[in-house]
């Protein structure tokens, strides 16, 4: 039997490394359009980011704007801030948050 199947299943793998992944980022953000405080952050892959080290996103239901959670060099922050607003204009605003402790 290989070393993964040791490990269960491959959605028993997966929901174990989404859960690793999302104890990562903070318990909550606030929305950057309305301030409403956002819990549910759904994690994005960063193995082709070279430099950015967590991503994520999440949806705000009032105002139906969508907060991105990053964590990165310097350099790659800015290539993704400079993506995002190619991709989606004016209407994308970025914000600081405090890592968890």
């Amino acid at each position: 039997m290989g070393e993964a199947k040791r490990r269960g299943s491959h959605e028993t793998r997966k929901e174990q490394a989404v859960t690793t992944l999302r104890s990562r980022f903070p318990n909550f953000v606030n929305c950057n359009q309305c301030q409403a405080e956002l819990s549910e952050i759904n994690p994005l892959d960063t193995r082709a980011m070279p430099g950015l080290h967590l991503a994520g996103i999440a949806h705000c239901s009032a105002c139906e704007h969508e907060t991105f959670i990053l964590d990165g060099e310097p350099r790659a922050l800015a290539a993704f801030q400079e993506y995002i607003t190619s991709e989606h204009g004016d209407e994308v605003s970025s914000g600081v948050a405090l890592k968890p402790t």
